[in-house]
């Protein structure tokens, strides 16, 4: 390549060897996108998310931008839905915004089974199936990871060890093969010629028993590669940058699960989910950067507690208490999206929101199933928030979250509800959910549709009890 450091503008660079001209205008400065919103969760899983990323949308595109509604993380292990005029969808590996969005964009952060999500695909619109795109650099998970993934749970109980309680759907065995390079990406099964070829090379991890590799038959290998042909498998990174030119598009990211499950920073060190849940990872997942998010990030919160899965979850409601988590379930139907298990109830977790916003930064908190709150006054004279942990052995007090929760309980302000109008309740409590996390509350959800969110200002102006 010729080079000359004081050069004119005519001067011609061109690879000697290949006659090839070097054409500057195929270099481009980078340029972030001028809309963007990133949404996570600030608990454990379950706060009404894809309520959220699908009102946000539906902002966008009253603002006549195109949307590319993108997640970076996580698996099929996740649960989002959304109602639209009455009609509900469950959204496992697609995004939330499926059903407004211009562009679905499935990152290399993701682990995918190109079965499950091409089912899941066939459930949407015709038009909005073609819009689903998946990143050539994500993992492919299978029916391999799914039996590791209940073994290693199985080898936990033999051994006396607390199960995880994951969904099985192979999210930990395939992380742990992209630490050790033997995942397969979307790329990599591209380069097989066919379903043969697959086949040899998923079964080429030596981290599979040879139990495990006999479910890899001929038929299923057949099936994964039907599905691979039929999937839209993009260089993630072009989409991005063609969109980023184009500036005339809103970047949504959504991230599953909650900051309270990150494998780094999550609930005792040990039961969490096996990617990050941080706002910063779902990002890096995409290929995105802090910059293409103008418009900041949202937490999403629910006003109780819920939790599935293994490890500690010391607000969980008490035995005496069971009438209220007996109602909620009535009310709300907490079963998780994906495995349909009860999901463990309790109340606001002040330490474990700080936490998370400490983590995160975010710009804007929303709290949903106020409407819940209001009407526990039905079965209970009183609610609780935990504003702080007490130590079982030494009677320590921390206001932090500590590594080994099992060794705390909660401490909790009492707010009494009985024969008080249900604004007034939500008033009052919006204002000790704020007191206790230290950071103010913008959005509120009182129902399970975009037309359910209000913000805070519009609580705090009605003169009724007319919302609820």
């Amino acid at each position: 390549m010729s080079f000359t450091k004081n050069f004119s503008s005519e001067i011609i660079f061109m690879d000697e060897e290949e006659r090839v001209t070097f054409d500057k205008k195929r270099i481009t400065r980078f340029q972030p996108f001028e809309h963007g919103t990133v949404i996570f969760g600030g608990y454990f899983g379950d706060e009404g998310k894809g309520k959220e990323v699908d009102a946000t949308a539906e902002k966008y595109k009253k603002m006549g931008l195109k949307i590319l509604s993108a997640r970076g993380q996580g698996s099929g292990n996740a649960g989002h839905t959304v109602v639209v005029d009455g009609k509900k969808y469950d959204f496992h590996y697609l995004t939330s915004a499926g059903l407004v969005a211009d562009i679905m964009l499935l990152g290399p952060g993701m682990l995918i089974d190109p079965i499950r999500i091409l089912e899941e695909a066939q459930k949407l619109p015709e038009e909005k199936q073609k819009i689903i795109m998946i990143a050539e650099r994500a993992t492919i998970v299978s029916d391999l990871e799914r039996t590791m993934d209940i073994w290693c749970e199985n080898q936990r109980k033999k051994s006396a060890q607390m199960p995880i309680g994951t969904t099985k759907s192979g999210v930990g065995p395939g992380s742990g093969n992209r630490g050790y390079r033997f995942h397969v990406t979307f790329a990599d099964a591209k380069e097989c010629k066919n379903y043969m070829e697959l086949r040899d090379l998923m079964l080429k991890n030596p981290l599979l028993s040879n139990e495990v590799k006999e479910i890899l038959t001929v038929e299923y290998a057949q099936k994964l590669w039907e599905a691979i042909e039929k999937l839209n498998i993009v260089d993630s990174e072009a989409i991005i940058a063609k969109c980023r030119k184009e500036r005339n598009w809103a970047i949504l990211l959504e991230l599953s699960q909650a900051v309270c499950l990150d494998p780094l920073f999550g609930n005792g060190g040990h039961y969490t989910t096996s990617t990050p849940c941080i706002d910063l990872g779902g990002i890096l997942g995409v290929g995105l950067t802090r910059k293409d998010f103008p418009d900041g990030s949202t937490m999403v919160l629910k006003a109780y507690g819920s939790k599935v899965g293994g490890g500690p979850y010391i607000t969980k409601f008490t035995p005496e208490e069971q009438a209220i988590d007996d109602f909620i379930d009535q009310e709300v139907g907490e079963r998780g999206v994906t495995t349909g298990r009860k999901r463990d109830l309790g109340w606001f977790d002040g330490p474990a929101v700080r936490h998370s916003i400490e983590l995160t930064g975010p710009d804007r908190i929303c709290l949903n199933c106020l409407d819940v709150i209001a009407n526990l006054k039905k079965v209970t004279d009183k609610v609780k928030v935990c504003f702080a942990y007490k130590n079982k052995y030494t009677g320590e007090v921390t206001y932090g979250w500590p590594y080994h929760l099992q060794h705390w309980k909660p401490l909790y302000i009492t707010m009494t509800i009985a024969d008080r109008p249900a604004i007034e309740i939500v008033r009052d409590y919006i204002s000790l959910i704020e007191i206790v996390i230290g950071a103010e509350i913008t959005k509120c959800g009182i129902g399970p549709s975009r037309e359910d969110y209000l913000e805070k200002e519009d609580i705090f102006s009605f003169s009724s009890d007319k919302i609820f």
